[in-house]
């Protein structure tokens, strides 16, 4: 059996992200902070990933952002919640299987 480092793709930490705010901010948006350190399995992304992730997700339609005087909050948006329901859930289930 070969040993394989368990590295996650761009593309599914970003849906990832995506499942974290779809469970999260429906109605209330979060803190880039609690993205990053609640989302199971990114917790060792590098910031600069996980901003471009985001910057992914915001010029799609996914998320949007709030910005307050102290913090950006993030909130799913309608699309995001869409296509998340639509597909990405069952995409994240198989991807989660396929490594157990």
């Amino acid at each position: 059996m070969l040993s394989r480092k368990k590295r996650l793709s761009s593309e599914y930490t970003m849906l990832s992200i995506l499942e974290y705010l779809y469970n999260n901010s429906q109605m209330v948006p979060v803190s880039k902070f609690n993205i990053v350190t609640k989302t199971p399995g990114i917790k060792r992304q590098r910031p600069d990933r996980v901003n471009i992730m985001m910057d992914l997700l915001l010029s799609n339609g996914y998320l949007k952002l709030q910005k307050t005087t102290n913090t950006t909050l993030y909130q799913i948006t309608e699309k995001g919640i869409t296509e998340y329901t639509k597909w990405i859930k069952k995409f994240l289930e198989f991807a989660r299987t396929a490594y157990e």
